[in-house]
């Protein structure tokens, strides 16, 4: 079964054992999505950049560093992925599934930002 971006039955993002961690603490929940949005960019330029210099020890450190932060918010579609991709890098062999792989977490982090940056909204509206 396929699953299909952009849908509003799908989340890739479950928040609720983050939320569970902290209490239900909105200023830290928030705290923690500002922080993994800027490694979301972090990791989205280096991958964007990086592979077209074929940099794959700079590209592994990026995807490993990333890992804790994808468990962090469970992740669970891309989990998978980059731990393949993590395996791959340290082979540094078959760069058509590295390629592979990094373009399927670049399409599930837009959306994981999308859904990430509508819950700051909610947080906002609920501080309000």
């Amino acid at each position: 079964m396929k699953i299909v971006l952009n849908t509003p039955n799908y989340s890739f993002v479950d928040l609720q054992p983050l939320k569970n961690e902290i209490d239900g603490n909105l200023k830290v929940c928030k705290m923690l999505i500002d922080t993994f949005l800027v490694d979301i960019d972090v990791y989205m330029n280096a991958m964007s950049t990086e592979i077209n210099y074929n940099k794959l020890p700079e590209i592994y450190q990026v995807a490993h560093k990333i890992i804790p932060s994808i468990r962090i918010f469970s992740i669970k579609k891309l989990e998978p992925i980059i731990l393949q991709l993590e395996s791959e890098l340290k082979k540094e062999k078959d760069l058509d599934l590295i390629n592979k792989n990094i373009k399927s977490s670049l399409e599930i982090f837009n959306q994981v930002k999308m859904e990430l940056q509508n819950e700051l909204k909610l947080i906002e509206n609920a501080a309000k």
